[in-house]
């Protein structure tokens, strides 16, 4: 039987056990998904009203929130996305998603939203460069907040500074070179163009990292001693729930080319939801080198609850998690993240890089 089916098959294990004990452990979302799966628990849990009001609640956790130290700068390890503020979600098929987002997300929410992350602990937060984030994110500055800006960079062949320039006019000492950027200037043999991007960043005083949905990139980069990036940002999630697939059985033929230097765990990333492939080899990637590294898509686009998404990738190397949280959303994130390092993580091999 796959890893894939016993993870299901002990998570439904864990519904009926929480059903039994008379328990409302699930959401609307999650209840449907097990009956998705399998026969679910014998009818929904006493007291099931649907949605996050189904879930037992996160107790409080005394205590700052974890730290992790960048260069100078000390960075909660918990960090907040920029995707949901900016508009922007993986919703994979479901059409309506932007719109809610745009009615959700108005100007005085994300600010509410930056100012509830820091009265949580969570002092820092990833920043896209458009005209819109850039306006809130100095409005939030002006008003007295605190959040230390990680800045998403997007270079091209012509232009390499003026995201950087923009980033550092909002203040941002932080920053990191685009995924998609790093996977396409690997495939196309421009290793080069990020280099110079991460020195250009470095020049106006933004430490500067490298993200990539791919192994592959990183994979290169380290060849060519790492670029000058301050740190890695990749991708990482266990890929076990169901919509991403089942994994995919080993090619024993299979050999390295010039676009793909690992060979994929689970099916093609050709989905909105499946942006982690090869878990297992990002992990023993990371194990061996000395960066930080920053994971983000820690939860597949929701598919897989905080408890285990993070508890995965801290467990598994990630020094940071980045996290698209709705602003009802913080707390509890914020008190898994701080229960976690309680209970330390035993599982873990790789020692703190950041």
């Amino acid at each position: 039987m796959s890893d894939h089916k016993v993870g299901r098959r002990d998570f439904l294990r864990k519904a009926t056990a929480l059903t039994a004990a008379g328990t409302a452990a699930f959401s609307w979302e999650e209840y449907h998904l097990l009956a998705h799966q399998q026969p679910p628990p014998q009818g929904p849990p006493p007291g099931f009203g649907g949605g996050r009001g189904g879930q037992q609640p996160v107790s409080d956790v005394a205590g700052p929130m974890p730290m992790g130290k960048l260069g100078p700068y000390q960075l909660s390890r918990l960090i907040a996305g920029h995707n949901l503020v900016g508009w922007q979600a993986h919703s994979r098929d479901l059409i309506y998603v932007s719109q809610l987002l745009r009615n959700y997300f108005t100007d005085d929410k994300v600010l509410e939203t930056y100012k509830k992350c820091e009265e949580v602990g969570i002092n820092a937060s990833y920043l896209r460069i458009e005209a819109r984030s850039l306006k809130l994110a100095k409005q939030h500055i002006a008003s007295g907040g605190k959040i230390q800006w990680i800045a998403q960079i997007v270079i091209n062949e012509k232009d390499i500074t003026r995201d950087i320039i923009l980033a550092a006019e909002a203040g941002a000492k932080i920053g990191y070179i685009r995924g998609l950027e790093g996977d396409r200037f690997f495939k196309a043999g421009q290793m080069d163009v990020l280099a110079k991007g991460i020195e250009e960043a470095n020049k106006a005083g933004i430490l500067c990292g490298l993200a990539v949905h791919s192994l592959d990139c990183l994979i290169e980069a380290e060849k060519m001693g790492g670029l000058g990036a301050a740190f890695y940002q990749k991708t990482f999630n266990s890929a076990k729930y169901w919509s991403a697939g089942p994994p995919v059985p080993p090619d024993p033929n299979w050999k390295p080319t010039k676009d793909q230097l690992v060979q994929g765990e689970y099916a093609p990333g050709n989905h909105d939801n499946l942006w982690e492939t090869t878990p297992r080899q990002t992990t023993e990637f990371f194990a061996k080198v000395s960066k930080p590294f920053f994971a983000y898509k820690v939860l597949a686009a929701g598919a897989i609850s905080p408890r285990e998404g993070f508890k995965y990738a801290f467990d598994n190397g990630a020094d940071f998690i980045s996290v698209g949280m709705y602003d009802f959303q913080l707390k509890d994130d914020v008190n898994i993240t701080k229960q976690l390092f309680v209970d330390k993580f035993a599982d873990r091999a790789r020692p703190w890089r950041a």
